[in-house]
């Protein structure tokens, strides 16, 4: 008889305790914005970080530019494309990301053709495989880079 009791009083707590951890998972709502971050761990007992949500599905944040003039832009981490929309600038100066991650991709494009306006710099510590100077990216055309940080260098895809 004591080891039925037993039994039932595991069974019990084991039910008890596991609905409410189920009950903890609900979300209020299935769409994610990109904007939702869940904490990571380094390990049994290394530090917590946050992971963008973004990050994690692999999306890409698009940042549109218009205007007119000399334009400069010094690119965010969480600055995947950057998109010229309308009239042309006289120059499109781009920087890359101050601290970007391996295999970190950063593309730029436009809807209109930028005729010998576009450059792109590294930032501080950082290089580009080649160099890209007064560039032309034609209507509907991108052109993209990737980041190694094994070489601490951006390598154009396309």
């Amino acid at each position: 008889m004591k080891t039925r009791t037993k039994i039932g009083v595991a069974l019990g707590l084991l039910l008890a305790f596991g609905a409410g951890a189920v009950a903890q998972q609900t979300l209020s709502s299935p769409t994610l914005s990109g904007n939702e971050v869940v904490e990571g761990s380094a390990g049994i007992g290394g530090g917590s970080f946050f992971i963008p949500v973004s990050q994690l599905r692999n999306a890409t944040a698009l940042k549109l530019f218009s205007g007119a003039g000399a334009q400069t832009y010094t690119a965010l981490p969480t600055d995947s494309t950057l998109y010229w929309v309308g009239t042309a600038p006289t120059t499109w100066t781009i920087t890359t990301p101050a601290q970007p991650v391996d295999g970190e991709i950063l593309t730029i494009a436009t809807d209109t053709t930028l005729t010998t306006l576009v450059t792109v710099t590294a930032n501080t510590g950082q290089t580009l495989n080649a160099a890209y100077t007064s560039q032309t990216i034609s209507a509907g055309a991108s052109v993209e880079f990737q980041y190694s940080l094994a070489t601490l260098k951006w390598y154009r895809m396309r």
